[in-house]
């Protein structure tokens, strides 16, 4: 189990991208728009401190609602495959939704553990995950916007597959962004409760991201951003990720989310790539 936990545990970050909005499209729309449709494609890979290579697709499907000018609430359904049933995909989020889509437009683990033999590819519904937030302070001239945001992490996935924990999770953070010319500084500090399986050795855990974004044109907007965790299990270390992104805004109502990661920590995956598409209405 020890083992198994080791090698699933950057599995982590594997779903950190999809749920994130659109940071800074950089265009802004011609009418508000209240709701906004993601669907993304992201594909990880890693040894993750074994002999072997696990191999891990994630296809989320991401709805947001801006309730007002400052509460948002979405909800994540995601199908998971991975080349090893070794492997629970960690399915924590840091999404900021779509207020900083709004705040960009210029006015961020689950768990990790494994069942089953080594070489058994399993895919299936992962666990669906509901978020809410609230913008605390918009952005000032000297000012951060400042958003506290509540995650819950629902064990739809099956964990007899090693899809999922089979446990709650509940998570609390805040996030921070701030643009200085055409230069946007973001950056959102999360602590979560992972449900307690037997055997699985799940720590409470806190995470962070850090990011830098300058709006290249009009539409085009590339960032460097950086993931961090404290290890979510007793059987896993701390987790690192680099990301190169870009934000692609196609329209006033359409956009692509690109990336390419490498992994720093043993327990990160060693390379992975995604794409996104978001559609608001």
């Amino acid at each position: 189990m020890g083992y198994c936990l080791k090698y699933a545990s950057g599995a982590l970050f594997m779903a950190l991208i999809c749920s994130s909005p659109a940071w800074a499209l950089g265009t802004m729309p011609d009418k508000p728009q209240n709701v906004s449709v993601r669907l993304g494609a992201e594909f990880a890979s890693g040894n993750y401190g074994t002999d072997s290579t696990t191999r891990s697709i994630y296809l989320p499907l991401v709805a947001t609602w801006s309730l007002n000018e400052r509460l948002d609430a979405g909800i994540e359904v995601p199908f998971v495959y991975q080349s090893s049933s070794n492997v629970t995909t960690g399915l924590y989020r840091n999404t900021r939704a779509a207020t900083l889509a709004k705040t960009a437009a210029r006015g961020g683990p689950g768990y990790v553990g494994g069942s089953g033999g080594e070489q058994s590819s399993v895919y299936g519904l992962g666990d669906v995950i509901l978020r809410l937030g609230a913008i605390a302070v918009f952005e000032g001239e000297r000012t951060p916007q400042l958003r506290p945001s509540l995650l819950v992490k629902c064990p739809t996935a099956d964990s007899s597959k090693a899809l999922g924990t089979g446990e709650f999770d509940v998570g609390a953070g805040i996030d921070a962004s701030k643009w200085f010319g055409d230069t946007l500084l973001t950056g959102e500090a999360f602590y979560t409760y992972q449900g307690k399986g037997d055997g699985l050795g799940l720590k409470n855990y806190f995470s962070f991201t850090t990011g830098v974004g300058y709006q290249l044109t009009e539409k085009v907007h590339p960032m460097l951003v950086v993931k961090g965790a404290t290890a979510p299990s007793t059987y896993s270390g701390a987790l690192l990720e680099a990301r190169a992104r870009l934000l692609w805004s196609l329209t006033g109502t359409t956009s692509l989310d690109l990336f390419v990661s490498r992994g720093i920590a043993d327990s990160s995956p060693e390379y992975g790539v995604g794409i996104a598409a978001i559609y608001s209405f």
